[in-house]
């Protein structure tokens, strides 16, 4: 074999790469890994939510008179929402009636999503009968009981339900944990 000429120095380089090489920075790959799977398994147990609410006439028996009023999905109050601190919610909100309305999310920070929040001519143009608009936002830091309305004129009388924060899993209740909870919803229509 000939052998080939190399400038001074490059021997040693050459078994360099032949052997283990230790990189220099394992403490900050290791620590940019341990980062990573820490965000990865915070939000491990984050879901996020789908819902569908049909605003629509619904007859309703009121002191022995067949009344139209507009609830959603047909129930009076609407339905109850469930989720937890650090889970996502899309409701997708079709306008079956025949007057305009938007949801508003009483109670729940719409810190980076105000276009999720409702109030019809302010941070949304409201949802025209046989459109459908859909509401995306998270629900961060936040536990309790809250409720959603209509937020166009007189709707909140009978489009409205309960939305339910419950702790991260694994994290307790902010108080005693109750034996039972029913959500109580007050309305008039």
């Amino acid at each position: 074999m000939p052998s080939v000429l190399r400038p001074k120095g490059e021997d040693k380089k050459m078994e360099a790469y032949n052997g283990y090489i230790k990189p220099k920075c394992n403490c900050f790959f290791l620590g940019l890994l341990f980062l990573l799977l820490a965000l990865i398994g915070s939000f491990a147990n984050a879901k996020t939510h789908h819902r569908n609410f049909v605003v629509q006439q619904t007859p309703e028996n009121r002191l022995c008179r067949i009344h139209n009023i507009l609830t959603v999905n047909g129930q009076y109050p609407g339905p109850t929402l469930q989720v937890r601190n650090g889970d996502a919610l899309v409701v997708k909100v079709l306008n079956s009636g025949r007057y305009n309305v938007t949801i508003h999310w009483h109670g729940i920070r719409q810190m980076r999503t105000p276009w999720a929040d409702g109030p019809e001519y302010v941070t949304q143009c409201p949802i025209q009968p046989g459109a459908s608009y859909t509401y995306r936002f998270p629900i961060e830091n936040q536990e309790g009981t809250f409720w959603w309305h209509a937020h166009s004129r007189f709707l909140r009388a009978t489009i409205h339900g309960a939305l339910i924060v419950l702790p991260k899993l694994g994290s307790p209740y902010p108080f005693p944990k109750p034996k039972h909870e029913i959500p109580v919803i007050l309305g008039s229509e």
